[in-house]
């Protein structure tokens, strides 16, 4: 037997119709195409949801802080922290915080709140309120409250708020805030923002913990502004 007739059988594929071809073609082809789809949709929702519009992200220079700036020839120690649990509910997660930005030095908070348009179907199923509007910045009112301490065990309310701007970018909302005569004392183990809403019935506002200094966590970064940030 010559090695035509010995290896012949292996070689049936090669002599399919051309038909069978055609669409084992065709189904590489479509199998390739969904997947790159699935990829580039869950790539798409990634970016989406990891982003905030530049301002948001950024350090904001108020005429305090400006003036601290220029005092301190560019050296104002500002700091940054990523935060441990950036939401307000494991499970609702109803509001979002990321990008904190403080100033111990003359007592300056900044963070950027950020919330999905789909907040609205969770207000009406949990709190009954029909008619919020996703577009009506003037609903949201704000507070930042630190932990207790020998005068006050139930915590207080700490700084004032002189600054806020609202983005849009896709389904998400954001809110810049930035916030002064914020005490960061040594005794501040953790700082929260709440967050009101006009006309939810609920004992307690939405609460996100936007600094920590304490045993379980404590991990600051220097924030370094850049060019485009710095004042005129």
């Amino acid at each position: 037997m010559d090695d035509l007739e010995r290896y012949g059988d292996y070689n049936e594929t090669d002599d399919l119709p051309p038909s069978r071809n055609t669409l084992s073609l065709v189904l590489k082809i479509l199998t390739t195409v969904i997947i790159l789809a699935v990829v580039g949709v869950v790539g798409v929702r990634v970016f989406i949801f990891n982003y905030y519009p530049k301002e948001m992200r950024t350090l904001h220079f108020t005429d305090a802080l400006t003036q601290y700036y220029n005092d301190q020839d560019g050296d104002i120690g500002a700091l940054t922290q990523s935060l441990r649990a950036p939401y307000d509910d494991p499970d609702e997660g109803n509001f979002f915080c990321d990008h904190l930005i403080v100033v111990p030095e003359i007592g300056q908070l900044q963070v950027c709140l950020r919330y999905n348009v789909s907040l609205a179907d969770s207000l009406s199923l949990n709190y009954g309120l029909s008619d919020f509007d996703t577009e009506n910045t003037e609903q949201f009112s704000f507070r930042l409250w630190r932990n207790g301490d020998e005068s006050s065990k139930e915590g207080y309310e700490v700084g004032r708020l002189v600054y806020s701007e609202w983005d849009s970018f896709a389904m998400y909302r954001y809110c810049k805030l930035v916030f002064e005569d914020v005490s960061l004392l040594e005794d501040t183990d953790w700082i929260r923002l709440e967050v009101f809403i006009d006309g939810v019935d609920k004992e307690t506002p939405f609460m996100i913990a936007v600094y920590e200094n304490n045993e379980d966590y404590s991990e600051f970064k220097e924030y370094k502004p850049g060019r485009g940030e710095l004042p005129e």
